[in-house]
């Protein structure tokens, strides 16, 4: 709740809206959060637009980008239509390789949630049977509810996908950045006359690419030569 809880001045996200946004009561749509071993509920709250009266929710992309990184960080979830997934699960598939995909991923939370379950429905049963052990007469509890179906591998990769568009800027950025040290500059003649000496086939195959895509070209060269 960044406006209720945080007191933070926020403007309208609509694209031709400066408004300010005021609390307009609480969000009546209850968000159902999937967690490494278990499940959790999150609220927020309404805001509405002064201006042009437009409410959104407090977890919209448009609040939510114009929070400092103080505040966004500790939104904890990646929201889709009816479910959401918590940031801890969408690190899980940032390192997926040979034999670590999103089924095996969607097998091992199971095992967790199986396993939380068994140990929370241990611990009611032992209340229940100190209660009943207190009472003078006897009754029947109800059984410890049943775990909540697990989402598919596919809804896995679908919010997965979502959080890589949550963070575009950061990978545009990293993208149109150099990082490191230059080590050596050089024209890409010279460089592909230096291939062509030692790998005369691949160099033939590098000067025709010049023609065709002189920049991925120059990268290309320019590692092939640092390496």
């Amino acid at each position: 709740m960044p406006h209720r809880i945080w007191r933070l001045q926020l403007t309208c996200p609509q694209p031709s809206c400066t408004g300010s946004m005021v609390k307009a009561g609480l969000y009546r749509t209850i968000r159902r959060v999937l967690d490494i071993d278990g499940w959790y509920l999150m609220a927020t709250e309404y805001l509405e637009c002064l201006r042009c009266k437009k409410k959104v929710g407090g977890w919209s992309q448009g609040i939510i980008r114009q929070l400092a990184p103080t505040y966004s960080r500790q939104f904890p979830a990646v929201l889709t239509y009816k479910l959401s997934c918590d940031h801890r699960v969408v690190t899980q598939l940032k390192s997926r390789t040979l034999g670590n995909s999103a089924t095996q991923l969607c097998n091992t939370l199971r095992e967790q949630h199986l396993d939380a379950r068994m140990r929370r429905a241990i611990q009611y049963l032992g209340v229940c049977e100190q209660f009943l052990a207190l009472c003078s007469v006897r009754g029947q509890f109800p059984p410890p509810p049943t775990m909540p179906t697990l989402p598919s591998p596919i809804w896995l990769l679908t919010v997965y996908g979502y959080d890589i568009m949550t963070r575009l800027d950061e990978y545009k950025a990293r993208i149109t950045s150099t990082f490191g040290s230059i080590l050596k500059m050089d024209s890409t003649k010279k460089v592909t006359k230096k291939l062509s000496r030692a790998f005369h086939k691949e160099g033939q195959e590098l000067t025709l690419g010049t023609t065709i895509v002189p920049s991925i070209l120059s990268v290309s060269l320019i590692i092939s030569e640092l390496n």
